[in-house]
């Protein structure tokens, strides 16, 4: 193996950040600008109405698929 190398990784993966790293991280995430409009597809799933219908759907398939599995072995 190349030990060279690994020992320069090593003392870069040493390296310190100055002190002022999170407060700067957090001033430019802070002038960030929120999205203004949330998505269609944000919209629908953020109602519980929706969750309950799509629930639903998926429960009446794999109903579906059970019974089309059971209902090979009665077919004559």
């Amino acid at each position: 193996m190349n030990d060279e190398l690994y020992d320069l990784w090593i003392q870069r993966a040493n390296a310190e950040a100055p002190a002022e790293f999170a407060d700067r991280v957090m001033d430019a995430v802070r002038r960030e600008p929120l999205p203004s409009s949330k998505g269609v597809r944000v919209l629908l799933l953020s109602s519980p109405a929706v969750r309950v219908a799509a629930c639903v759907l998926a429960c009446l398939a794999c109903l579906y698929r059970m019974a089309a599995v059971v209902a090979v072995f009665f077919v004559q």
